[in-house]
């Protein structure tokens, strides 16, 4: 597989990816497991179909900043499938603030999940399912694998957030501003450190280790209010500390084959939640790539190639 060259990678993607992806994409909507709102979801059609890949995208992100990704997985012979969350992009929100990412559940996002792959079930009755699943769209995607084993024939797990990470804050300051916050109902209130979409460009301390592909998405984000989804509220976290927990502690129930693509200078999620859900689950196989960032899939050429390699492989073994 050719990896897009930097070098020229906005005029690439305009010219070349873009129209591909217009060409083979059906976008629509369809109810939230509970009617409550609709989820935005995307269809991108392989000439020559061998499988169904699902992506089970991260934290305040939205369709775009899969375009790449998504034209490797058509040419590699992959129908796509692409749901926006509660709270991303042009699906159903609980606040009215676009930057905003909250939850009542982490629930929510499991079950809105399994309302569309029963979908796509449906749609491809001859085909595998297979997830992608990065950072925040790892816990959801590790839960749902937990609870609905049965949909998914393989599973790639990138950068996934097994184990939150609060940076320096001591884990006695994190479980008393969760008690308090929930004491003094500051639910819909950006946790410390989280904000609103500022515009301000910031690749130097992104979770991307490529210029180009960083300003990229950057752009798209400026140019769309759909595409701002920024911070965490607080009751977010405490959805979050909850399912990673209950990730922790039903690990044993995955048994599907995983690949756990591990960066080695992410800053965004704990690897020790990484460990723990290999060394306990029935068939997981950890791949380390220690000079990337969070973001795999938005890095440099030379972790790049070797980063998809081992995913098509995976993908394609029997």
């Amino acid at each position: 597989m050719e990896i897009i060259q930097e070098v020229k990678y906005d005029e690439t993607m305009k010219t070349t990816v873009e129209p591909y992806l217009q060409q083979r994409c059906i976008s629509g909507y369809t109810d939230s497991y509970d009617a409550v709102g609709k989820l935005h979801v995307l269809r991108y059609q392989a000439d020559m179909p061998k499988g169904v890949i699902v992506i089970c995208h991260g934290f305040t992100e939205s369709y775009p900043k899969y375009d790449e990704l998504v034209y490797y997985f058509l040419q590699a012979g992959y129908h796509v499938w692409l749901p926006e969350h509660c709270g991303h992009g042009w699906s159903y929100r609980l606040t009215k603030d676009s930057s905003l990412v909250h939850i009542d559940n982490w629930k929510r996002y499991v079950r809105d999940f399994l309302h569309v792959c029963e979908y796509i079930r449906k749609k491809h009755p001859d085909l595998n399912l297979n997830l992608f699943a990065h950072s925040m769209g790892g816990a959801i995607g590790t839960l749902f694998l937990e609870k609905y084993p049965e949909v998914f024939e393989r599973a790639v797990l990138s950068s996934p957030m097994l184990q939150v990470n609060f940076g320096k804050n001591p884990t006695w300051l994190v479980k008393v501003l969760m008690v308090l916050s929930k004491i003094l109902r500051w639910d819909l209130k950006y946790v410390p450190g989280q904000k609103g979409f500022d515009h301000v460009y910031v690749f130097e301390t992104s979770s991307s280790t490529s210029e180009p592909r960083y300003a990229y998405i950057f752009n798209q984000r400026e140019q769309v209010p759909q595409y701002t989804s920024y911070g965490g509220t607080y009751a977010w976290t405490r959805a979050s500390i909850k399912a990673t927990k209950q990730i922790a502690r039903d690990a044993g129930k995955v048994q599907i084959p995983v690949l756990l693509c591990q960066a080695g200078r992410d800053t965004m999620v704990r690897a020790e939640g990484q460990e723990y859900f290999a060394k306990n689950s029935g068939n997981t196989r950890i791949v380390r790539f220690p000079d990337s960032k969070h973001e795999l899939f938005t890095a440099t050429y030379d972790i790049m190639l070797p980063y998809y390699e081992e995913v098509f492989d995976f993908y394609a073994e029997k």
